[in-house]
């Protein structure tokens, strides 16, 4: 798939061994987020949901050699009317050191292409709502909020109270 170049950035799939780079990159997220970093056991298991179960897939971004960004996404149902899939990104991040360099918008051209060549309907994606200059930044790229639809999320304390019902 992908080996898009724009302004030295290189994409491409992530390998086993890219492994350790993403994590310091995956920390450096959460610190922005404002939340805690993955401890060691949960970032054993997030590689092997990329690497070993197959469950979420990766691109990376190279420039000048380093791998200074990354996309994290997964292949879901874009519409069981349609019979097609979408791409949902769930983490793009890019180092701090390298951003307005061109890395995410390379990585979301590239994961783009994936979707065009796996017949996608869309990507989707989800920002916090205080992270304004994303926001600004998925709008240039055409990306917009979407109006029909809420969101919702059955969190984990609220999922198993629901598997325990009785119903």
């Amino acid at each position: 798939m992908t080996s898009g170049q724009a302004r030295g950035v290189r994409v491409r799939r992530a390998i086993r061994t890219d492994w350790p780079r993403m994590l310091e990159i995956y920390r450096e997220l959460a610190t922005f987020e404002q939340l805690p970093p993955p401890n060691d056991d949960e970032a054993v298991r997030l590689g092997a949901m990329i690497f070993d179960a197959g469950r979420l897939e990766a691109l990376v971004a190279e420039v000048d050699g380093a791998i200074e960004g990354m996309a994290i996404f997964s292949e879901g149902i874009g519409s069981s009317f349609r019979a097609r899939p979408m791409l949902f990104l769930e983490d793009l991040a890019v180092t701090e050191a390298v951003r307005s360099r061109g890395v995410g918008a390379a990585l979301m051209a590239a994961l783009a292409r994936e979707g065009v060549a796996r017949g996608a309907l869309r990507m989707e994606w989800a920002v916090l709502d205080w992270n304004v200059d994303a926001m600004r930044f998925y709008r240039r790229l055409g990306g917009a909020p979407r109006q029909t639809w809420v969101q919702y999320v059955l969190e984990e304390g609220a999922m198993k109270r629901l598997a325990a019902a009785e119903g």
